[in-house]
Parts: C-alpha cells; structure tokens; sequence
C-alpha cells in the first residue's frame, strides 16, 4: 500500500498527507505526511468512514477533522468528499475497502489532487479493493 501513497498519489500530487487506511476499522495502512498538525489516527478514519456510509451531509456543517487540523466542506458523498483549509485541498475516496486520503500543500491545484486520486479510487474499485 505504501507504493500507491508514494509512487501513484505523491508522485503527481505535492501532499502535506496521503494516507490509505482500512474502511472498516480505520487502520491505517500506508502514509506520507510533511507539516502537519498532528499524525493521522485510526479514529480519524473511522470517523470518516463511518460519516461517508451514515450521514455524508455532517461533514457539511461539521467540517472534515484529518491530521488534527480542520478542512471546510466543499463536497460530501457516500464515496467521495472534497474539501479546503485556506488554499490545500483535501479529497477522500472510499472504495470496497479502503479509504484514500490526500491533502495538498498550499496553492497546489485542486483539480489535479481530485483526478489523481479518484482514478486510483476508480482502479482499486475495479481490482476489489
């Protein structure tokens, strides 16, 4: 899993985070993170998945809490959330199994983080992960 952090995520994308956990339970399974507030907890995940399969509209007026910081709320759907902190972008996909977490370095364009990332969400989900 750590290949698909660094060679398929990071690689394209500047991260301050890019985590991969388990969709069931939150583990997490592989990571990058530079400059941020705190590292990423499974509790984080959990709640994020767990948000994603019961009530996405939380995360709307809740915002979206990852690596100890706070992200508004741009998009929130059973399978994909975007969002924003200042100028970083943030896009979550969940597949059968997994969560994709990635966070952009300030100023970095978002639509390239959201294609990145959905079109690993999208080959994962054709390979049952």
């Amino acid at each position: 899993w750590q290949t698909y952090v660094d060679n398929q995520i990071c690689a394209q994308v500047q991260c301050k985070l890019a985590v991969i956990g388990g969709l069931a339970d939150g583990q997490v399974w592989a990571k990058f993170e530079k400059e941020v507030s705190q590292p990423v907890s499974q509790q984080e995940l959990k709640a994020i998945a767990d948000g994603m399969r019961d009530n996405p509209n939380a995360f709307q007026e809740h915002g979206i809490h990852l690596g100890g910081e706070k992200y508004f709320c741009l998009t929130a759907e059973n399978n994909l959330i975007r969002g924003r902190k200042g100028s970083s972008a943030l896009c979550i996909v969940a597949t059968n199994t997994c969560l994709l977490c990635a966070a952009t370095v300030d100023g970095f364009p978002p639509g390239q983080l959201n294609t990145v990332v959905e079109k690993l969400g999208d080959y994962l989900r054709a390979n049952n992960y």
